[in-house]
């Protein structure tokens, strides 16, 4: 594997490297981290760190670092998060990869904190950009299933509006996706061929084609590393994220944050509505169209400036020709049969998913069982400790105790919150007669 450096030729610097990758989001990270996670074995062997023990420890880093969340939610594994990614990159002696879209949006006293941290290491940073055509529309859709409530033109409206006019929304978007204001921020104190802006290539390219150029920053031997099974983020159609939307705005945040996560994001949305054949794909008029291109252009000219290293071809960060057409049918004027044939799926999806979960009240699953019959044979020692023992030797029983009492507690949520929708209904029903 060759080490990418700095530095200029005949100097040395025994300190490791580490890549830092900040975003943009929805620019094929997830297909990336997937792979990263999947590969993490393998890459140790090579003298490659990807840090964390779990998959979403980035993220919980990301978040600790900005002190950020999703909607309010306390997510136990953020507190000290950033501290444990760090103290695992300065104990390695060789690469570190750590990679999170959600870095990208960070303030520069945030990123003066992540940079000091990182000082024992060579840092180099990258940024994967896509053109914004695509990227109005995946974000949009993205914020959609993380609960926002939106609308595209809206969101359109506030992308154009004077900084000072912006929704909460419009700011988010650009703080992540100008990629000379993401740069500026976070590689303000780094030489520019330490900086690394990865283009995504065009729609239809292999999705290897990504990985063989965020790979060739590193220096990593693409063809060593097992890509097939990486997960990729789904996106919504037009009538799909319109009607989750939709929901959203009914839910008026109800539910909290980690069971709206499960069932709403992850299984209505992304499992069921992402799922349908054929969406009617969300697209930007031919007038909005043409100014994302002039746009885009100013972010080209910028990057060509800055003198960073370009992995791939600035030129596909311009869009093509639009292919709407003047004056015709916009985003308000979705079908109403189609939301309605996306509202059945989701609804059948969801009642499904009901009748899977396991009942809190029924037979316990065959490792309680040992567990039980485990501790009647050693009744002097203390129920807890005994359990713990057990779980640290056998991670089968550690990861299926867990995964059991997560859905047993999930079970729990969900039912009390329908219980509570339900008495609510039938107090409305009443007072209506």
């Amino acid at each position: 594997m060759q080490r990418v450096s700095g530095y200029a030729d005949g100097e040395t610097d025994d300190r490791s490297v580490v890549f830092l990758h900040v975003g943009a989001p929805k620019t094929g990270t997830t297909f990336l981290q997937t792979v990263l996670w999947k590969n993490r074995e393998a890459l140790r062997e090579d003298g490659v760190l990807y840090p964390g023990h779990l998959f979403a420890a980035h993220l919980h880093a990301a978040f600790d670092l900005r002190r950020a969340g999703f909607h309010g939610y306390a997510d136990p594994y953020v507190p000290g998060a950033w501290d444990r990614i760090v103290d695992e990159a300065r104990d390695w002696r060789g690469t570190v990869i750590i990679s999170q879209e959600a870095f990208s949006p960070a303030t520069r006293d945030q990123i003066a904190q992540a940079m000091a941290a990182l000082s024992f290491a060579e840092v180099h940073l990258i940024y994967t950009a896509r053109d914004l055509v695509r990227q109005i529309p995946a974000v949009w859709q993205e914020e959609i299933k993380n609960r926002f409530t939106l609308g595209f033109s809206d969101l359109i409206e506030t992308l154009r509006a004077p900084t000072e006019e912006r929704h909460p929304l419009g700011t988010m978007f650009w703080r992540t996706q100008d990629a000379v204001e993401v740069l500026d921020r976070w590689a303000h104190d780094l030489p520019p061929e330490r900086v690394h802006v990865v283009t995504v290539p065009a729609q239809g390219s292999s999705s290897g084609l990504l990985w063989q150029r965020f790979a060739g920053v590193v220096g990593l031997d693409t063809d060593r590393y097992d890509t097939t099974s990486a997960a990729s983020n789904p996106s919504l159609g037009a009538a799909e994220a319109d009607l989750l939307r939709r929901v959203n705005i009914a839910l008026e945040e109800s539910i909290p944050w980690p069971v709206y996560n499960t069932y709403v994001k992850h299984f209505l949305g992304q499992e069921v509505l992402a799922g349908r054949p054929d969406p009617v794909k969300i697209t930007l008029s031919a007038e909005t169209h043409d100014w994302v291109v002039g746009r885009s252009a100013e972010l080209v000219d910028g990057l060509k400036g800055a003198g960073y290293d370009i992995v791939g071809d600035l030129a596909e960060l311009i869009p093509g020709p639009s292919t709407a057409t003047p004056g015709g049918p916009t985003f308000e004027d979705i079908p109403a049969e189609l939301q309605l044939s996306a509202a059945v799926d989701g609804m059948v999806g969801l009642i499904q998913r009901i009748a899977r979960l396991p009942d809190p009240h029924g037979p316990l699953p065959e490792w309680v069982r040992h567990l039980e019959e485990e501790l009647a044979r050693r009744k002097r020692q203390p129920a807890r400790s005994l359990i713990r023992d057990i779980s640290e030797r056998n991670r089968a029983v550690m990861r299926a105790r867990a995964a059991w009492w997560h859905s047993v507690e999930r079970a729990r949520r969900l039912r009390a919150w329908l219980g509570r929708r339900a008495g609510s209904d039938t107090a409305t029903h009443r007072v209506g007669q």
